[in-house]
């Protein structure tokens, strides 16, 4: 399978995403700005209690093995979302999944069996909120792809 490698932009990063701030608070990306706008707007119709940007959870602890230190793993998501049950979710919002990111969510799986995590993306054409389950939406794109690819009409070069 042939793959386009990701290029980093030019200050190194390998996401392109543009920084925004909203309420003091810095986000990473703008969509993670507007999720966090759609959080409050939930916040204020009373569907959630608390927010917490940035959750910090460790993966492994570090260890020290023949004389070398390894340092912990950490998972730091996008948003801690507490409901008015006290029922608790972790929110990461994605435009699109790095490398590391399925093993990350399968060791917080492993490691944190007691807390949800939910991956989202914005999505206006398949979502009515605007938002949807990322693993959803890479679904809804695949079928779209594979149904546009299905319809298409070879027209000839020639007539």
């Amino acid at each position: 399978m042939n793959r386009k490698a990701r290029m980093p932009a030019p200050d190194g990063r390998r996401i392109k995403s543009k920084t925004c701030t909203v309420d003091g608070i810095e986000f990473a990306s703008e969509t993670e700005g507007h999720f966090y706008c759609y959080l409050k707007r939930k916040m204020e119709q009373g569907e959630i209690s608390k927010i917490e940007c940035q959750p910090k959870f460790i993966l492994q602890p570090g260890c020290s093995r023949f004389g070398r230190k390894y340092l912990p793993i950490h998972y730091i998501a996008d948003f801690l979302v507490t409901y008015p049950d006290g029922h608790q979710v972790v929110f990461d919002v994605k435009g699109y999944s790095m490398e590391d990111a399925d093993i990350k969510r399968k060791i917080f799986a492993f490691q944190h069996p007691e807390m949800e995590l939910k991956w989202v993306a914005a999505s206006k054409k398949y979502s009515e909120t605007g938002w949807m389950d990322y693993d959803d939406l890479k679904k809804c794109r695949a079928a779209a792809r594979k149904a546009a690819k299905e319809n298409k009409v070879s027209t000839p070069l020639w007539r």
